[in-house]
């Protein structure tokens, strides 16, 4: 299997393990969020210390990656202090869109065809139908949740796109970006949350995540981007909530919709429709 493809693999690994995390931080909603966080990214951190040669990278490049790490996170879980979850993670999914219409900017050569426009409508428009049934709107007193969740939205693809255009580093340097993202989140932890006592029935959990969301997903993701074509593993990314509205459903008791089975097949639709450039058209 050639880097390209490999490259979709990764993607898809990454996008599953990511589609996980609202099930599994929906059953740990009682423990501080950023202590829950620090616990994730070091356990995440964990496999790459088999690597130490390899794991920590020249300065500027760990700078990047650990303000893409905590400051996506820090403005995401600081939305939903100022914002309801609903709209601010609403807003937080246009990550993958913004990534796929940032590429060309970022990539001389690079340039967005119809079919990458039409990929991107169907998924706004899919994720708007995911909240249809609940109950949301968008009040102004609710501005700076807003602005934090746009902020966590425009974080992660500038992230992606420029580790991307960096120098090539080893996948276990992503261990060092989580390592020193835990500390960050503990720091922040110890500074406006309570202290807690981890019980066995929230550990696990915390295990999970840490080895799956927090761990796996962070070094296939590096890899995706390596190998393969932003805009490409951009729109894979459009599937992120609809794996996490499954998983709500499956295992947290969450209602399945009209409004939710549109979303589904429109954001299914729009990554189909961003993937016609690993598989195009033949004429």
């Amino acid at each position: 299997m050639n880097k390209k493809k490999l490259s979709l693999l990764f993607g898809i690994i990454t996008i599953l393990c990511w589609g996980s995390l609202a099930t599994f931080g929906n059953l740990l909603l009682h423990l501080p969020p950023f202590f829950v966080l620090g616990l994730c990214f070091l356990i995440g951190s964990l496999p790459a210390f088999f690597k130490p040669r390899e794991m920590f990278p020249g300065p500027k490049i760990l700078l990047w990656g650990v303000m893409g790490f905590f400051g996506y996170h820090f403005f995401l879980f600081y939305a939903f202090r100022f914002a309801p979850a609903i709209e601010a993670n609403l807003i937080n999914y246009l990550w993958p869109v913004i990534m796929v219409m940032l590429s060309p900017w970022a990539f001389k050569g690079e340039r967005l065809k119809l079919h990458h426009y039409l990929g991107a409508f169907l998924s706004i428009v899919g994720s708007i139908f995911i909240v249809m049934g609940k109950d949301v709107s968008f009040k102004s007193e609710n501005l700076l949740g807003y602005l934090l969740a746009l902020g966590a939205a425009l974080i992660w693809p500038i992230y992606s796109i420029g580790k991307k255009k960096m120098p090539s580093t080893s996948p276990w340097a992503v261990g060092s970006f989580c390592f020193f993202s835990g500390l960050l989140s503990f720091f922040t932890h110890f500074l406006i949350e309570p202290r807690v006592h981890l019980e066995w029935h929230d550990a696990w959990k915390i295990l999970v995540m840490g080895l799956g969301p927090f761990g796996v997903a962070f070094y296939t993701w590096d890899l995706a981007l390596k190998w393969g074509d932003p805009k490409v593993i951009g729109a894979l990314a459009y599937l992120t909530p609809v794996i996490s509205t499954l998983g709500l459903v499956f295992f947290a008791g969450q209602e399945m919709t009209s409004s939710t089975l549109t979303a589904m097949f429109l954001i299914i639709g729009g990554a189909s429709t961003g993937l016609l450039d690993f598989f195009p058209l033949k004429r």
